[in-house]
């Protein structure tokens, strides 16, 4: 190290004393009608750094603030702002307290919609009346309105682009329905019926008659007696009415 940077710092190390001579304090107390002590109020002296929040006691204190004129503001969730001009001096502490007044002003209103993709409770030809939340298993469900929003027409791609985990292995483009998860074929169920017939699995479902599919991923005993350690898809198809108003559309 040269001798022009050893001067340099202990120039600067000198100087580090008189700079903090030269700030100022701002302390007060925050208070609600009735004197209360008003508790976690933001304490900002507007357009800077300098920011507090006041304690149990409704006190504040913001320290080293370089001595000019400031807007300090008071902010808070159920109270009317307020703001006010104070003046810190070098080496002195202003003081500045504030009485807030309750603001009975509402929050903005918040809408929670349910989301149209969500199904909460699987169908009755898995032999469960819990909801999916609930039941020790994963199933993940592709309800009517994902189908109908996607367009989907085929079992294969159209419909495990929704489910994780879930690949196609059949090369026989839609014509058979072939799923795999957790490294094997799983069981295809319609209404609660296994209707795997072959390796290839079933001929692919004609998607105007389904109304949701099932995903059951693992062994599934005590649902549909099915203990495939890869799980199994249910098909669940529309019921005689929504057929017939199809049909008439």
């Amino acid at each position: 190290m040269t001798i022009k940077k050893v001067l340099f710092f202990l120039v600067f190390l000198s100087s580090l004393p008189m700079m903090s001579q030269e700030l100022g304090k701002v302390t007060g107390k925050v208070s609600l009608s009735g004197n209360a002590p008003a508790e976690n109020v933001s304490v900002v002296l507007r357009g800077t750094k300098y920011t507090a929040v006041t304690n149990e006691k409704g006190q504040y204190e913001i320290k080293n603030v370089k001595p000019a004129s400031y807007t300090i503001s008071i902010h808070s969730v159920g109270i009317h702002p307020i703001e006010d001009q104070i003046i810190v001096n070098a080496k002195q502490t202003t003081t500045k307290n504030f009485m807030l007044a309750e603001s009975q002003e509402d929050l903005d209103e918040v809408v929670i919609t349910k989301n149209k993709y969500k199904q909460d409770k699987p169908s009755l030809s898995l032999r469960l009346q819990t909801p999916v939340l609930e039941i020790p298993q994963n199933i993940q469900i592709v309800n009517g309105q994902t189908l109908k929003d996607q367009q989907i027409t085929s079992m294969s791609d159209g419909v495990i682009r929704n489910v994780s985990g879930a690949v196609r292995s059949e090369h026989w483009g839609d014509l058979y329905t072939n799923i795999k998860m957790r490294g094997s074929q799983v069981q295809a169920f319609r209404n609660g019926f296994n209707v795997v017939s072959s390796f290839w699995g079933p001929l692919t479902e004609d998607m105007s008659f389904v109304d949701h599919i099932e995903f059951v991923k693992g062994p599934a005993g005590f649902m549909l007696s099915s203990g495939d350690p890869s799980g199994l898809y249910n098909v669940v198809t529309k019921n005689q009415p929504e057929l017939l108003k199809v049909k008439l559309l």
